[in-house]
């Protein structure tokens, strides 16, 4: 249920939510200030930026990702960086105001960063955005789009359509798994249009039908995925489960984007709360005790997924690189090279051609070819 109150405590799955949130900012912010001037992040739901433990909310994360961040401390010309938070409630609202205006004090914004807190609901305060944008002749400048919402309502597919018909905005959508299979066969009329309008279609009816839980589950998850793909156009869609104490799924992050590279970057934030997997955090795993030895994952798998594919083929490390990243759930920069191919070309599990006076025994730099026994 949605807190009632202006801040609350901090769970952990949202803890977790909130390394992935960070650490991609850490690497997008810097990765589009290299090739353009002006960005955009909007924070869809953005609450009142504390939480009651004193914890940073998702408008700070946002902010301080790029107050701190080396690369924004060098002067630019033409650098514009917007922030956008939207917030329904007035009081939440107000005091997400203070928060920032709190950090202003001890940490001054440059004039090229600008901010603002829009009291109102997402949906209605973005296409009116956007529709400004149209009457303009304008286009949206590069955009990280956090959408947040406590519930299914609030978050239409249309309108990730909209923001992500621009080729440089990505979206980090909080998909409330809990409560759309809790409801999914009510007979109201209002919860089937939300539900109509989350998912761009009555298709989800047909997985009110399926008995079987994980095939229910199945059903929703990929509906909306497909829906992300097929719609919104997202041509990347990567997604992380948030489960709760009670071990049930809470909800998923559904990352999207037009951009391999932000693919890969969102992966190594997924394994950074997950680094066992990179697919899912569990409530149940938090503890006080002191964890000796940090867990790793089994990349056997990944082992076989690629003497699988490219098994007596010699093929560029840039095909091998796009296979991992694409078509599997390892991080090609954190789990290909030093931790895989190396210990499969010592165990003559793997043949590498490096390009003349480049590279040496245990580097795959561009250019080399390799070929799986």
């Amino acid at each position: 249920m949605p807190p009632r109150t202006t801040v609350w405590p901090i769970e952990p799955h949202t803890r977790a939510k909130h390394v992935v949130f960070g650490r991609y900012l850490d690497a997008w912010l810097p990765m589009m200030a290299a090739y353009n001037g002006r960005m955009v992040i909007i924070d869809g739901f953005a609450g009142p930026g504390r939480y009651q433990g004193g914890e940073d909310g998702s408008p700070i994360i946002a902010l301080k990702a790029l107050l701190n961040h080396p690369h924004f401390k060098l002067p630019k010309p033409d650098r514009k960086v917007i922030f956008l938070f939207i917030e329904e409630d007035a009081a939440r609202a107000k005091y997400l105001q203070r928060e920032i205006e709190r950090l202003r004090t001890t940490t001054p914004f440059p004039k090229w960063m600008i901010w603002g807190v829009e009291q109102g609901e997402f949906a209605p305060v973005m296409t009116e955005f956007l529709d400004g944008l149209d009457r303009d002749g304008s286009r949206l400048a590069p955009t990280f789009a956090f959408i947040d919402p406590f519930g299914f309502s609030g978050a239409p597919l249309k309108v990730v359509a909209r923001i992500s018909s621009y080729p440089r905005c990505e979206c980090l959508i909080t998909f409330a798994f809990e409560s759309v299979n809790r409801f999914l066969e009510h007979q109201n009329i209002k919860i089937a249009a939300h539900y109509d309008e989350l998912f761009g279609t009555s298709g989800w009816k047909v997985c009110a039908q399926l008995h079987d839980s994980e095939q229910r589950r199945n059903g929703i998850v990929n509906l909306y995925r497909q829906q992300l793909v097929n719609v919104a156009g997202l041509k990347h869609v990567r997604t992380f489960e948030m489960i709760n104490d009670g071990n049930r799924t809470e909800y998923f992050l559904y990352f999207g984007t037009h951009n391999k590279h932000g693919l890969s970057r969102m992966k190594e934030a997924m394994w950074r709360a997950d680094p066992v997997a990179g697919q899912s955090f569990s409530d149940r795993t938090v503890t006080d005790q002191v964890v000796l030895f940090e867990p790793r994952p089994d990349l056997t798998p990944l082992r076989l997924a690629l003497r699988s594919k490219f098994r007596g083929r010699l093929v560029p490390i840039e095909d091998v690189e796009d296979f991992v990243l694409l078509e599997t759930p390892y991080c090609e920069r954190k789990h290909l090279k030093r931790a895989t191919l190396v210990p499969m070309e010592q165990e003559k599990l793997l043949e590498v051609t490096r390009p003349p006076g480049r590279g040496r025994k245990g580097t795959y730099p561009s250019g080399t070819l390799v070929r799986f026994e």
